[in-house]
């Protein structure tokens, strides 16, 4: 009996882990479909059109099969997956802005930020014990400052100080939205609920800038929408499917090991800039990513 127990535990674990791979994977595959995008394409109507199809999707979703649990949901949790859904929308919208200019490389390093950030939620707050969590955090922050001088020394064009600030809103906001949506999900919320509401929010952020844009007619917007349908559907679909596998993951994961996991996206990132637009790395490029990752590791070993 025992045995069957711990035989189930480890499938659902395997089967946890298996979902969190394969966001990540999807997320690296979205932003390098933004970065391509934004180069392209209106920032606010690709936001809002894809948008509006995920959301269509997770209405089609939980109408056929969670319309009677939805019911059940109190409004002090609606209210935590409604503020998780904002910070995962301005940290969107963040990431958005700073890629414009910004790499694939740049981005993925401040992924790895999250993790950080989580962990040390974490240690202060929920009274998680990481013994490394000093020397951890050495490292991080060392890693991190050392990218920021070597691209500012090499090229004070590489990165301007307000991608510097999106990135790191981005970061925080993200991280945010990570601990909120977990808090709600330990409560058997439905994750097709918080993946809708979240796109939800986004949708209605950026129809409404696209709305009171002047620069975008009625017949712009037609030709607009000519452009991007099949690169939007295709969007569309990679981030539902990222959204949906990653908070399916979460459900029964702890947030660290969860964030932990993410370090794939960053990897998968850093893969894409190098072979779609030729991002180069140089020494004390890798040797500031080799000591966030390591400072990241030393966290991980603390997990019970």
């Amino acid at each position: 009996m025992n045995k069957l127990i711990v035989t189930n535990y480890l499938k659902s674990n395997l089967i946890n882990m298996v979902y969190l791979i394969l966001s990540n994977f999807f997320y690296a595959l979205n932003n390098l479909l933004w970065k391509r995008a934004l180069s392209k394409f209106n920032l606010w109507f690709i936001i809002a059109s894809r948008s509006l199809i995920t959301s269509i999707i997770g209405f089609i979703v939980i109408v056929s099969a969670y319309l009677d649990t939805i019911n059940t949901i109190d409004f002090p949790v609606f209210l935590t997956i409604f503020i998780a859904s904002v910070f995962g929308s301005l940290g969107l919208i963040c990431m958005i802005y700073a890629l414009k200019n910004g790499s694939l490389s740049q981005l993925a390093l401040f992924n790895l930020m999250i993790v950080f950030l989580v962990g040390s939620f974490l240690f202060f707050f929920e009274g998680l014990d990481f013994k490394n969590y000093r020397v951890a955090s050495l490292l991080i922050i060392g890693g991190f400052v050392l990218y920021i001088y070597q691209i500012k020394k090499k090229n004070r064009q590489l990165i301007s100080m307000q991608q510097l600030l999106l990135f790191s809103l981005m970061s925080v906001f993200f991280a945010c939205s990570i601990l909120m949506h977990w808090y709600s999900l330990k409560k058997d919320i439905p994750v097709i609920f918080s993946v809708t509401t979240q796109e939800l929010v986004v949708f209605l952020s950026s129809i409404t800038i696209v709305i009171i844009s002047p620069s975008l007619s009625l017949v712009k917007l037609r030709d607009e929408l000519k452009k991007i349908s099949t690169t939007v559907i295709l969007m569309a679909s990679i981030i539902f499917a990222a959204i949906w596998t990653g908070f399916s993951g979460l459900q029964f994961t702890d947030p660290l090991i969860s964030s932990l996991i993410s370090l794939l996206t960053p990897i998968l990132t850093i893969l894409f800039g190098v072979i779609f637009y030729k991002d180069k790395w140089n020494y004390l490029t890798i040797f500031s990513f080799l000591l966030i990752s390591l400072g990241i590791y030393l966290i991980n070993l603390e997990i019970p």
